[in-house]
């Protein structure tokens, strides 16, 4: 299993089946700026979304248009936020959004809007993913591209508990590991559960009579035949693998 899910890892981003890569947080460690391939914020405005920066209303409550702001297909959370660790405490320094009025693509720090003069504390628990060595495969989804050295850090309400240095097969052990735990949650049971509704679906439109009308019998005789088996386990399995973002999953490495 752990070979065929470590050629899933980084094939899936040569046939380039799923989303758009995205642009990763950064995070400040000794001084020194890196990719940070995890949004710790994400957690922080699920539980504050008027001060979300783009999807939240604080603005419009302030009555603040100045700036209008989109998220594109490469950055879907809408803004880059950079993160700190100091003392052994995790924070948030800055959040920039694009700015969609300037003839330039470029972001613009609306970190004092967005969190004024107090003091933010993301209360976050999770396992930070640092890109330390050289790319080894780059992907067109998510933050699924290959290094061959990675910084893995494990965070309890904001405080560093763990620091390590992981080689690519010690990282693609911790990937496997994590996959396994979350195969026994009750969230893994509800992912597959909806993939199947979703393929469903998807079998439902695409076969419909409107969607059909207008091909020719072959045409749609191969579309049923695409259809025809559902997806197994295995299949399920590397697909959630691949796309799942698993930080809150907390394993040892």
């Amino acid at each position: 299993m752990k070979l065929r899910l470590f050629f899933i890892f980084f094939t899936f981003s040569i046939i380039k089946i799923l989303a758009t890569g995205q642009v990763p947080d950064r995070i400040i460690i000794n001084n020194k700026e890196y990719k940070l391939l995890n949004n710790p914020l994400e957690k922080y405005f699920d539980e504050h979304p008027d001060e979300h920066p783009v999807y939240g209303n604080k603005d419009l409550k302030e009555g603040i248009n100045e700036v209008t702001t989109i998220g594109t297909s490469s950055n879907h959370r809408g803004y880059i936020a950079t993160f700190k660790i100091e003392n052994n405490i995790l924070s948030v320094v800055d959040i920039k959004i694009l700015d969609v009025n300037s003839d330039k693509y470029e972001y613009i720090s609306v970190f004092k809007k967005t969190f004024g003069d107090k003091k933010i504390e993301l209360n976050y628990s999770g396992v930070l993913i640092v890109p330390q060595g050289k790319l080894i495969q780059s992907a067109d989804f998510g933050y699924s591209s290959l290094y061959d050295k990675y910084q893995v850090i494990t965070v309890q309400r904001d405080k560093i508990v763990k620091d390590k240095e992981l080689d690519q097969e010690g990282f693609i052990k911790f990937k496997v590991d994590q996959f396994e735990g979350y195969k026994k949650t009750e969230k893994y049971k509800a992912d597959v559960k909806k993939y199947l509704e979703d393929w469903n679906d998807s079998k439902k439109s695409d076969l419909s009579r409107e969607n059909t009308r207008g091909m020719s019998k072959k045409e749609i005789a191969q579309l049923k035949k695409e259809y025809e088996t559902p997806p197994n386990e295995e299949y399920i399995e590397n697909f959630l693998f691949v796309i799942e973002n698993l930080e809150d999953i907390i394993v040892d490495y």
